[in-house]
C-alpha cells in the first residue's frame, strides 16, 4: 500500500482518492458476488429468472 504525502494539494485530493478508493471497492465486492454466482451455479441449467417465469 502506497501512502503518498502532498501538502500542496489541499483536502480535495484526499476526498477524490477516499471516494475512487470506496468505489473500487464496491466494484471488487459486486465483481466477487458476480463470479461466486456464477462459479456457483456453472452447468447447473437455466438462471433463476427463466425459472420463474416458466412457471408462471
Amino acid at each position: 500500500m502506497a501512502i503518498e504525502v502532498d501538502n500542496s494539494g489541499g483536502g480535495g485530493n484526499v476526498l477524490i482518492g477516499f471516494l475512487l478508493g470506496a468505489v473500487l471497492i464496491a466494484v471488487a465486492i459486486v465483481g466477487f458476488f458476480m463470479w461466486d454466482n456464477y462459479k456457483s451455479h456453472t452447468g447447473g441449467g437455466a438462471p433463476a429468472a427463466t425459472i420463474t417465469i416458466k412457471k408462471n
